[in-house]
Order: C-alpha cells, then structure tokens, then sequence
C-alpha cells in the first residue's frame, strides 16, 4: 500500500462519521460558513478522486466500494447545504433590501 493512501484512509476514517453532518455556524458569518463547505467539497472530491482511482486499479489499497459510496453520498449532501445556505442568505439579503 502506497503511503498517501493510507494517510488519506486514516484521516478518512476518523472522521468519516462527520462527513454526512452539517458544519455547524454558530457564531460565523455566512461567507466563512460557505469557505468552510468550499473546504469540505475540496477535500471530499480529493476523497473521492483518491478512491476511485485505488478502486480501479491493480494496486491494492485501503478503500472499498462502501468507502466510495460514502464520500459519493457526503458530497450530494455537502452540496444540498450549501445550496440551503445560499438560499437563506438570499432571503436575509432581499429582505433588508425590502426594507
């Protein structure tokens, strides 16, 4: 096994039961919220890239297809809430204007 992909996977693994959960913001402005989810995006795509390609090569590596499905799944909802986060500061940001 290759050193970067064991260093992913073990980083993977430690957190992968907070890839499906939503950053909480308390405290943070909209637009540090939205860098945060831009970060997550990065490092899930990184994620899923890195997986796919140990998937399917004859290279042996610590990934399975349930890890695949995972970081498939965790990117569809990190992108839901950014979307739902854009949505609400649409919404504050047409409702001061209304004003």
């Amino acid at each position: 096994m290759r050193k970067g992909y064991s260093t992913d996977y073990a980083t993977y693994r430690e957190i992968m039961g907070e890839l499906m959960r939503p950053i909480t913001g308390e405290g943070l402005d909209t637009d540090t919220l939205k860098r945060l989810y831009e970060s997550k995006l990065v490092y899930l795509e990184h994620l899923r890239v890195k997986c796919f390609f140990q998937l399917n090569s004859k290279l042996e590596g610590p990934f399975t297809g349930d890890d695949y499905a995972l970081i498939v799944q965790a990117l569809g909802e990190t992108r839901k809430q950014v979307r739902d986060l854009m949505l609400i500061a649409i919404q504050t940001h047409l409702g001061r204007k209304a004003v």
